[in-house]
């Protein structure tokens, strides 16, 4: 999705990264994978939706997937969900404006 940046969260540069954040166009953070480390779920990965309130929230915001693409295409659709509920149901339509390109961002 172009909507979102993924960036890696991870402290050592030389191990392979096993946490990601997701930030919107506007710099906001909206969601969070990662690879689970122990227990039955040990391989897998985490998804965080961040966003949303009361009926939103409701719906499935979180869970795992078996790999790091299933997860961050899972951040992915909740994030489109999200921005196509209105505000009233704890969406971000028209809550978050998204950035519009002007003749000013252009590069010269």
């Amino acid at each position: 999705m172009d909507d979102i940046v993924w960036q890696r969260t991870g402290v050592e540069p030389q191990e392979p990264s096993r946490e990601f954040t997701a930030m919107g166009v506007n710099g906001i953070d909206v969601g969070r994978i990662y690879r689970i480390d122990g227990g039955p779920l040990k391989g897998r990965w985490r998804w965080i939706f961040l966003l949303g309130h009361s009926q939103f929230r409701q719906g499935i915001v979180s869970g795992h997937q078996a790999s790091k693409q299933r997860a961050a295409d899972q951040v992915c659709r909740t994030y489109r969900r999200y921005l196509e509920t209105p505000g009233s149901d704890g969406g971000g339509q028209s809550r978050i404006p998204l950035k519009k390109p002007t003749n000013q961002d252009q590069a010269i």
